[in-house]
């Protein structure tokens, strides 16, 4: 099997997971460039400098996306062949509800407040993360999706108190 068709999970010998160890990542990351950058292929023929490039490419694609929760969910969907209809909407009403109110919130807010909205938030992110290993375990996709797509919402609120 080449390295162009291995998964970012097994390109990194990572096992799939929602959590993963960032300094294991970066060190495999660090490996592998060194291992394929297209600069030790300079004196290669082109046909081989053109794989190193993809290769490389590959290798920072994978990098990007498992070193990032919410896109290394979505990367796991995405290799479980879920696929969610660009039609439904989100039906979680007292998530939505939750949000009009954290946004109001730190809309009115001064810096302790938003010190106090983070640190809601974040222990909100920590006990979706914990479900949503439960979700990947259980293989129930459809939750592990909407769980994900809650952090995603969790995260622009952080965004925004960042302003």
């Amino acid at each position: 099997m080449t390295v162009l068709k291995l998964t970012y999970f097994e390109l990194y010998d990572i096992s799939v997971n929602i959590t993963l160890d960032l300094n294991e990542l970066n060190s495999k990351y660090l490996k592998l460039q060194t291992k394929f950058h297209p600069d030790k292929y300079s004196n290669s023929s082109a046909m081989e400098k053109s794989m190193a490039a993809r290769i490389s490419t590959h290798i920072n694609d994978g990098y990007k996306v498992l070193g990032n929760l919410t896109s290394r969910v979505d990367y796991i969907l995405k290799i479980n062949n879920f696929t969610m209809d660009e039609n439904k909407t989100f039906k979680n009403n007292q998530f939505l509800i939750e949000q009009m109110e954290l946004t109001e919130k730190i809309n009115k807010s001064n810096q302790t407040q938003q010190d106090d909205i983070k640190n809601y938030i974040k222990e909100k992110i920590s006990s979706l993360i914990l479900d949503m290993k439960d979700n990947l375990s259980n293989k129930d996709f459809d939750i592990l999706y909407e769980n994900n797509s809650m952090i995603k919402f969790y995260k622009k609120n952080i965004n925004q108190l960042s302003k």
